[in-house]
């Protein structure tokens, strides 16, 4: 059996004390950017692990966060994620990260968090719940902050303002002439699928429009295809002149089916997509999109988990709301 790296054996390669090991590990104290690259050389070179039980007996602190999500292969998750951990690493902590698409996995790894000694939990979950007092994130003892799902006030919470975000979309589609506008959003059943919806009938209705349920699509998984309820669209008397389509299967499939029809974008059929430039950078003609802001969102996480963690956020909850942005290219036209 191979014997496990310790921090003495650190300490010799690099050639300082077990202490400066420790400060570097840490992030804490005084060590030069010399002796730092030092000690990160030797622990790559020996392969240490650092013993967190261990640093949490010790310091009684694990310096770990949570991160619960749905689904890592979801690409609005996974650069949420990302962003998450990079900010997180900044400030000198590490991300425990933890998938589940169902209430009973979500007690099962909030226990698991608790268990592990972790100093909080940043949660994304896939259900709401009907009582979230009763939720695990409302029963756990360690401070938790909620994104962009509606678990109610009780919660630090980072919020997509989904509504004012199609509000947007449709204001615009609206102006260049579009009257019957398809929507392919997620499912009502979340907060961000609501919102969508909330803000696609206010605009129709503030504009004086009617509001055709057989325009709209809501998916219950991201990786649910359009191309039916598009081909069921298309073969409407009114059929629609535009989409509005979250960035996943669900923009490409109707996409597919807009060409597959001979239709042309934006001559015959103007599109809006939904999510990160990234998500959206291979269609073509260039996407108009309505872009989120995953970093502004990571970054409000992090603050206010850190804030409670290190017990300097106020007794109340604070909710922060993020805008999303209306990045023209040249997927639209006028009708």
């Amino acid at each position: 059996m191979t014997e496990r790296v310790s921090i003495r054996d650190v300490a010799a390669a690099a050639e300082v004390s077990i202490g400066t090991v420790s400060r570097v590990l840490n992030g804490s104290g005084y060590a030069s950017q010399a002796v730092r690259q030092r000690v990160q050389q030797a622990i790559a070179r020996l392969g240490y692990e650092p013993d967190f039980t261990a640093r949490h007996l010790r310091t009684g602190h694990s310096r770990t966060i949570g991160y619960l999500l749905p689904n890592i292969a979801n690409p609005f998750l996974a650069i949420h994620l990302a962003e998450v951990e990079k900010l997180a690493q900044g400030a000198g902590y590490s991300l425990f990260i933890g998938s589940s698409e169902r209430p009973a996995r979500d007690k099962e790894l909030v226990a698991f968090f608790e268990n592990r000694r972790l100093e909080g939990i940043i949660a994304s979950p896939s259900h709401e719940y009907e009582d979230p007092k009763s939720s695990p994130f409302g029963t756990t003892s360690l401070p938790t902050v909620i994104v962009d799902r509606d678990l109610g006030p009780g919660f630090d919470s980072v919020l997509v303002d989904h509504c004012q975000g199609m509000r947007k979309v449709m204001e615009y589609l609206l102006a260049l002439g579009h009257r019957r506008v398809a929507l392919f959003a997620s499912g009502p059943r979340l907060r961000p699928g609501r919102e969508k919806l909330r803000g696609y009938r206010a605009a129709l209705e503030d504009a004086g429009f009617a509001f055709d349920e057989r325009l709209v699509h809501l998916s219950e998984s991201w990786l649910e295809s359009s191309r039916e309820p598009m081909r069921r669209m298309l073969r409407l008397e009114a059929p629609p002149t535009a989409i509005i389509a979250v960035g996943t299967q669900l923009l490409s499939g109707a996409v597919h089916v807009v060409r597959e029809a001979g239709m042309d974008i934006p001559r015959d059929m103007s599109v809006v997509g939904i999510g990160t430039l990234e998500t959206l950078e291979l269609m073509y003609p260039p996407v108009t999109a309505l872009r989120y802001n995953f970093h502004q969102s990571a970054s409000a996480a992090v603050q206010l988990i850190l804030q409670r963690i290190e017990k300097v956020a106020p007794p109340h909850a604070r909710t922060v709301v993020i805008q999303s942005d209306l990045i023209l290219g040249a997927s639209c036209g006028a009708v």
